[in-house]
């Protein structure tokens, strides 16, 4: 008498085979979205900080044209700039004109930093006549550069308006 043959299962219809592969792709699926959120949330924080600093700038350059002290304390802050502008350029979440607008206003935020260091270099001549001169100078150099940063005209945007309007289109993808 011979044995009864013994059924041989296909290997992929065995329901260890069929769960390992459903808890694979579930694993996959999970760690991809983690991933894919925390990029999200990441880009995000990178925009709001750089649309709080233009804000800021703004603020101190209105500021600067309003009060009209040639050599004031302050300066514009850069540090978004200098930490969430790679991180997004990296990422290649800026399209060229949007990062052209962006480089455009903290060029000029930078410049005008710049220019307030040389009134206050100027302000510290000792000669009344030559620090008056170039005090001179350095402010209507320095207004000039503030109201590129600050829509003098509804006709003509400023830095501010082209990278104010970068920075929005961005972040209406994101939810807070």
């Amino acid at each position: 008498m011979s044995p009864a043959p013994i059924p041989v299962e296909i290997w992929y219809q065995t329901k260890e085979v069929v769960g390992a592969v459903t808890g694979a792709a579930v694993a996959f699926l999970l760690v991809v979205s983690y991933d894919w959120l925390r990029a999200r949330r990441k880009r995000r924080a990178h925009f709001a900080a750089l649309r709080a600093e233009m804000d800021y700038c703004h603020g101190l350059a209105q500021t600067y044209l309003r009060d009209r002290v040639a050599a004031p304390l302050y300066r514009l802050p850069t540090v978004a700039y200098s930490s969430s502008l790679p991180a997004l350029l990296s990422e290649a979440a800026l399209s060229e004109p949007d990062a052209r607008s962006l480089l455009s206003f903290f060029n000029e935020v930078e410049t005008l930093n710049r220019g307030l260091e040389q009134a206050e270099g100027a302000r510290l001549i000792a000669d009344p006549t030559e620090r008056e001169a170039k005090l001179a100078d350095e402010f209507s150099r320095n207004m000039l550069k503030a109201q590129k940063l600050v829509p003098v005209d509804a006709l003509s945007p400023s830095y501010y308006d082209r990278a104010r309007s970068a920075i929005d289109s961005r972040l209406r993808w994101y939810r807070p």
